[in-house]
């Protein structure tokens, strides 16, 4: 029982972050927020080590595009979780009224 609750808090808190993320993004550079055609100017040059991209300018809309492709990420986890848990709730109902039945 308890892995449907935390799977339910767990999906509804994705749906609404992801949800609050798509409506209040702003996008920062180092903490900055950004107007349109503000280009985020990289600190640090240099490679991060094997398989790591090197780290490069980006423009307001590329870090706008970074946040809004993060919170539909959240919302589609937030509603695979919710599925999931309205999935093994049905399955347990069906289980239990069985076993009930057969009883």
């Amino acid at each position: 029982m308890l892995i449907l609750l935390v799977l339910f808090v767990a999906g509804v808190g994705l749906v609404l972050m992801g949800v609050d993320k798509l409506h209040t993004a702003v996008p920062t550079c180092y903490g900055q927020p950004m107007s349109p055609g503000d280009i985020c100017h990289v600190r640090v040059k240099g490679s991060f080590g094997d398989g790591m991209p090197e780290p490069h300018d980006t423009t307001y809309q590329e870090q706008l595009d970074g946040l809004t492709s993060g919170g539909w990420t959240a919302i589609v986890v937030g509603v695979v979780l919710l599925t999931l848990a309205a999935v093994i709730t049905v399955s347990w109902t069906v289980t239990a009224m069985r076993e009930e039945r057969n009883a």
